[in-house]
């Protein structure tokens, strides 16, 4: 969009909506990665220790979550209610500090401009809602989350992280797991409950954006879109999630139990009073999360090596 039909529509958004929200902005798509970007650093920047990349990711998308839907929230209140006040404000202070963020970066062009314009209108917004009578809902924030014991990921889980267990005979519990096995639980809590149509949706913005990229090298090109595949390669956890779930509902159901959830049914329970179907099931999860003789899973070897092989074949045949 040209900057002075973006500079049209933007005026013509604040003449006919009291209320600027920048998640509806006509351009937002364009917007979202380097949004995305800076919402990581804020999400890097609350550790204080460094952690796996899959936990800031996780934090990453909570911050997301939070600014969109809790602005959409105020929007459609047209203001904010007495026990809203705290929560308002650290709304505001999250949005200064992603405007502040993206104004640190090196260089700052038209489209990095309409991107603070468009925060800040928000934040205006936000700042100029009138107080409201009586009481509203608060926001409900998603917390780091555990495995539901004895369902579906928990059993999966307990199967993983035996190479990492202190003792071998001992329980998952942290003080008896290594710290790669601690990565592993952390690791699995996040797909537990991570949405991966959003997260794959997270994917296609970035390549959408790699692809319009102007002045890029085929080198370039190819190095941006082969970064992007490789830091959202752990998709290909969802199909052998899937995959095990789908074996373990076969086996399960309905000779042992009615119907299989995967957040409530109690798999520890049946496997307690039918001990040989844990030898069953612990075979799919062998299988399936390609454990080796150790116990070590390697899921995503393949996957990293497909994606490479592809863009070194792109490189040496269409650079």
């Amino acid at each position: 969009m040209k900057k002075n039909l973006k500079s049209a529509v933007y005026q013509h958004l604040k003449l006919t909506n009291d209320f600027q929200n920048f998640f509806d902005f006509p351009d937002f798509r364009e917007m979202r990665p380097i949004i995305r970007e800076a919402v990581q650093q804020i999400a890097q920047a609350g550790f204080s220790t460094p952690v796996l990349p899959v936990k800031v990711e996780h934090q990453a998308l909570i911050i997301e979550q939070q600014l969109e839907r809790e602005t959409r929230k105020y929007q459609q209140q047209g203001g904010f209610f007495p026990n809203q006040q705290s929560e308002l404000h650290n709304l505001i202070r999250l949005y200064t500090n992603l405007l502040q963020t993206i104004s640190q970066r090196k260089i700052i062009d038209q489209e990095i401009e309409d991107i603070i314009y468009a925060g800040n209108q928000t934040r205006q917004s936000l700042r100029n809602l009138k107080k409201l009578a009586g009481t509203g809902p608060l926001y409900q924030n998603t917390k780091d989350k555990e495995l539901i014991p004895g369902t579906f990921y928990d059993v999966i889980t307990r199967q993983l992280i035996r190479p990492y267990l202190i003792d071998p005979q001992g329980q998952m519990v942290p003080e008896n797991v290594t710290h790669n096995g601690r990565q592993i639980v952390i690791q699995m809590i996040i797909y537990c409950y991570r949405d991966w149509d959003s997260y794959l949706t997270h994917q296609y913005d970035e390549q959408y954006n790699i692809k319009n990229e102007r002045g890029l090298t085929s080198s370039e090109y190819y190095d941006k879109l082969e970064a992007n595949e490789l830091k959202y390669a752990d998709h290909a956890y969802a199909e052998v999630i899937a995959d095990t779930f789908n074996e373990f509902e076969k086996i399960l159901v309905p000779d042992y139990c009615n119907t299989l959830d995967i957040m409530s049914t109690n798999i520890e329970q049946i496997l307690m009073n039918h001990p040989r179907l844990r030898i069953q099931l612990n075979q799919v999860i062998i299988r399936n999360f390609k454990l080796d003789a150790h116990g070590i899973m390697h899921v995503m070897d393949i996957p990293i090596k497909d994606i490479k092989n592809k863009y070194n074949y792109y490189r040496q045949n269409f650079s």
